[in-house]
């Protein structure tokens, strides 16, 4: 190798450290959390540098608040993919844009996944402080059973809910109670049991705390979540 080759190659070389001494490292953080109830949830943020997929890490949230903390370099740009059992997939492209202050906070919020969507069954009605079903009540519980034909490998659980005013212990009674009403009956419209789980919650997940009675009402609900499809 010619002496000229050689000494190309060192400033090369030494060009490249100088640049990579050069580049400004951020620290990104944020916090990855429910859209619903905003709760924390654990999961883990990959990035990868774009186009050459040259620089990459990783980093799980912190489960009591989720919570991340990545390095990236500035200026650059990269993919950012997030990922949480029993959510959606997150992919989208991040450049990294510092404003002076070296760090840079970008938060997440997770949709659920088709398999842990939930709905309530908003006409279903009981009578007051019992587990009766009424008779108007047994439209919607006639489609959701149909709806449940139609997809032979869907398994739900029903999710029971009381006001959160009253005994807590017979609030829970009165919600499991209620959670397997509507199972007997749908399975009295030809759903497996199987197919059926249950879940009690009484008032421990009241959707507003108002003591109206409109607002009471709302809180006694039962919901269905897809657990598999």
């Amino acid at each position: 190798m010619s002496t000229k080759l050689i000494l190309t190659t060192i400033l090369l070389s030494w060009a490249s450290i100088v640049s990579a001494q050069e580049q400004t490292v951020i620290r990104v953080t944020g916090t990855v959390t429910d859209p619903v109830s905003n709760s924390p949830i654990l999961a883990n943020v990959f990035y990868e540098k774009l186009p050459y997929y040259d620089d990459m890490g990783t980093s799980n949230t912190d489960k009591s608040n989720g919570v991340y903390e990545l390095y990236m370099i500035e200026n650059e740009k990269y993919i950012i993919n997030v990922k949480a059992d029993g959510y959606k997939p997150i992919s989208e492209e991040f450049e990294v844009k510092d404003q002076g202050i070296g760090l840079i906070e970008k938060n997440f919020k997770m949709e659920p996944d088709a398999m842990h969507e939930k709905f309530t069954l908003d006409n279903l009605m009981f009578s007051r402080g019992k587990a009766g079903i009424s008779e108007e009540s047994n439209q919607e519980l006639d489609e959701f059973a149909a709806w449940l034909d139609e997809r032979p490998n869907v398994i739900v659980q029903l999710e029971g809910h009381t006001d959160f005013q009253g005994n807590a212990d017979a609030n829970m009674q009165l919600s499991e109670e209620r959670v397997l009403a509507v199972k007997d009956y749908l399975v009295s419209k030809g759903v497996k049991k199987n197919r059926i789980q249950t879940k009690a919650f009484g008032g421990t997940e009241p959707l507003t705390r108002e003591r109206t009675p409109e607002a009471r009402a709302k809180n006694r609900r039962v919901e269905v979540r897809i657990i598999q499809q």
